[in-house]
């Protein structure tokens, strides 16, 4: 075993070689990569011409030296006791942020990095060979849209990118870095053509053993486990559902979420199963620390460098890792500031204004939140809300917002839920479960959970029945353990029966909001539970509620949609009666606080909002009880509202709403008492 010193030197004097000849190196890599071998070549299956050397080297050994060098370093770090960084991370398609995407350029610089653990994508051609490619054909990388399955393998060969770089092989990876590195192999196909010509490949090499066989397809890993049953599975899940299906599957070793999904809950609960959690794919520095903060095992990333230093400033032992999200999870009890719809309208309040005075309101009476929580749609466009528009810049501004006016609130400290305007991006946090110390959010996300124009977007009833089914799967879970915490769920589209829904809008919004209450209402029965939500701001399409104040009480009265399947909107509902707490989290933004004259002629500068007040939430949870404060500007604000401000009573609401559904004013706060 070397010593760190020498293994420092060896290091560092290797990368000045490779260094001072990489332009020979690229020259002559591009020129392997681009041409067969020539007869001369054959005996050399790294494809390198025999006299090409650096010190009497041949080019061939350095990515497989360095990988020796790399390992014996991990050994050496185990052998003192010491993590090590590299372990987590795995080289997306290499060092695909660098290099092109699955070349041995792209290897050999994650190698270089001190990565082992290197992702490959394996399609099959027409001919039963295995090349490595993310694409299931050529187009993206040389311009040939057929699909590698249609093609011969010389057809393959002969096809380059503008740089003159081909689609390599497998068995080429596997002849230039050996059992040196582990690679990380993605079937794009469960086909048994697939199956059987990865399992002759691995076999003639001996592979299995340094192998991690990825899938999105259940099928192909359930296959792989009677060929290989000590080969790593690792399943890839875009969503709840499939989480769910993959977690609970004997033979996955791995679950493998994509990036927006990484949670506490999600994290725990692999770890409970017995299993590894994995994530996909992760560059940014919020995105790596929360990884690590939360136990992510090992990720996917185009960002090498990143990525390493990060893991060696914030990777602790699994007996010193702190058991909370965020920074103030283990210490403080939760004060969760709640809001929706930052939207900026000319002539309104900016809504980073509006954060900071609520903020400050909560702050002057006693009340310092330590998380916050925002109910999406952070952009306006009334020509954009089908998940279009990047959240981002708003999310960046709402950050340093909160953080400004209260330091101590760290990003890990706060959620975002998709909006209907929003695109789902790095930024949104992940469908499910969020763990604090002291509470639980479930968020649910707007476009593939819970989305709007529900009887007006084909799909929409399958989303909503597989996210009542993920939200049942969890609250279950937690019935099971015998969980005491109380569950707060964040969404944007509202449960209740609204003008939105109705004939006059045509889109049926929260048409199937039935499912989603139903399954809410049933947890409650173990569980204490609040609902907030958005997306209505103070106009009048929910005046009856309450305009931008809806509070109602365990006990309380709501109309829910009725719908069957052929409904594209529905007039009809029915009287349901509360099991948990259910309010809006407060409007921070003006958009579209539309009365009848905006309804009637589309114009945009004369808004009649039903309730004129912006206001924010802040939940408190103490042992025994959990405290709901609305705040405005100016203090203290109702938690729900009597309606009296409403210009829809006699207008959209008219033969829809009778006046016995109509709300009464809420004083703000309200206590209430946790059952469970």
């Amino acid at each position: 075993m070397k010593k760190t010193s020498l293994l420092i030197t060896l290091i560092f004097g290797l990368l000045l070689l490779v260094g001072g000849t990489f332009a020979v190196l690229l020259h002559h890599q591009q020129t392997a990569q681009s041409n067969p071998p020539s007869s001369s070549e054959a005996a050399d299956p790294s494809g390198s011409s025999q006299d090409a050397k650096i010190n009497g080297a041949p080019i061939s050994d350095i990515a497989t030296t360095l990988a020796r060098i790399c390992r014996d370093g991990v050994e050496d770090a185990k052998a003192k006791n010491q993590p090590d960084p590299a372990s987590h991370i795995i080289a997306h398609r290499g060092t695909s942020g660098e290099s092109l995407e699955h070349s041995f350029e792209s290897y050999d610089k994650a190698i270089s990095q001190g990565i082992t653990n290197i992702e490959q994508d394996i399609v099959i051609s027409g001919d039963g060979t295995l090349y490595v490619s993310h694409d299931l054909n050529a187009a993206r990388m040389t311009g040939d849209g057929r699909a590698f399955s249609a093609m011969s393998d010389s057809e393959i060969d002969s096809i380059t990118t503008k740089a003159g770089y081909k689609t390599l092989k497998l068995s080429e990876v596997f002849d230039r870095y050996g059992r040196d590195i582990r690679y990380i192999i993605e079937l794009k196909s469960s086909d048994q053509a697939t199956i059987d010509s990865f399992t002759t490949l691995v076999n003639s090499y001996g592979m299995a053993d340094n192998i991690v066989a990825q899938c999105f397809h259940l099928d192909a890993l359930e296959k792989l486990e009677e060929i290989y049953p000590d080969m790593p599975k690792l399943y890839l899940c875009e969503n709840g559902g499939e989480f769910e299906q993959g977690y609970n599957q004997p033979y996955v070793d791995i679950v493998s979420v994509k990036y927006n999904m990484m949670s506490e809950d999600i994290a725990a609960r692999t770890h409970d199963a017995g299993k590894q959690l994995s994530a996909w794919t992760i560059d940014t520095e919020e995105s790596i620390k929360k990884a690590i903060s939360i136990g992510v095992d090992i990720y996917f990333t185009d960002n090498i460098e990143r990525a390493l230093a990060l893991e060696k400033e914030y990777r602790k032992e699994p007996s010193d890792a702190s058991t909370g999200s965020g920074s103030n999870s283990s210490t403080q009890p939760s004060v969760i500031f709640f809001a929706s719809d930052y939207q900026k309208v000319n002539g309104w309040p900016d809504p980073s204004e509006t954060i900071d005075s609520t903020m400050q309101s909560a702050l002057s009476s006693g009340l310092t939140p330590n998380r916050a929580v925002f109910c999406g749609d952070y952009t306006n466009d009334r020509n954009l809300h089908d998940y279009q528009l990047s959240p981002e810049d708003s999310i960046s501004t709402i950050k340093s917002t909160v953080r400004n006016k209260i330091p101590s609130i760290s990003d890990d400290d706060m959620l975002f839920v998709q909006g209907n305007h929003d695109k789902l991006t790095d930024s949104i946090s992940s469908s499910g479960l969020h763990e604090f110390s002291d509470c639980f959010v479930y968020v649910l996300n707007t476009e593939n959970d819970f989305p709007w124009k529900q009887g007006k977007t084909s799909g929409c009833l399958s989303k909503v029945e597989r996210a009542s089914r993920d939200m049942k799967s969890s609250f279950d879970t937690l019935i099971k353990k015998g969980e005491k915490k109380p569950v707060l769920i964040a969404g944007h589209v509202p449960l209740h029966f609204t003008a939105r829904t109705s004939s006059k809008h045509t889109t049926g919004d929260n048409l199937y909001s039935s499912l989603i209450f139903n399954t809410v209402n049933e947890a409650a029965e173990k569980l204490d539970i609040v609902y907030f939500f958005g997306h209505n701001h103070s106009k009048g399409w929910d005046c009856y509620m309450g305009g931008s104040s809806v509070y109602k009480s365990i006990g309380d009265k709501v109309l829910m949609p009725s719908f069957n399947k052929t409904d594209v909107n529905t007039d009809k509902f029915t009287e349901e009666t509360l099991r948990f707490t259910y309010l809006n989290a407060g409007y921070i933004g003006y958009y579209m606080n539309c009365g009848p004259e905006e309804a009637d002629k589309g114009i945009a500068d004369r808004y009649k909002a039903a309730d004129g007040t912006l206001t924010s939430t802040v939940c408190q949870i103490l042992p025994d009880e959990i405290v709901l404060t609305r705040f405005s500007p100016e203090g203290t604000h109702p938690l729900g509202w009597d309606g009296s401000a409403d210009p829809y009573k006699n207008y959209i609401d008219r033969g829809l709403i009778d006046e016995g559904s109509y709300a009464k004013k809420t004083e703000s706060p309200q206590k209430i008492k946790r059952r469970h």
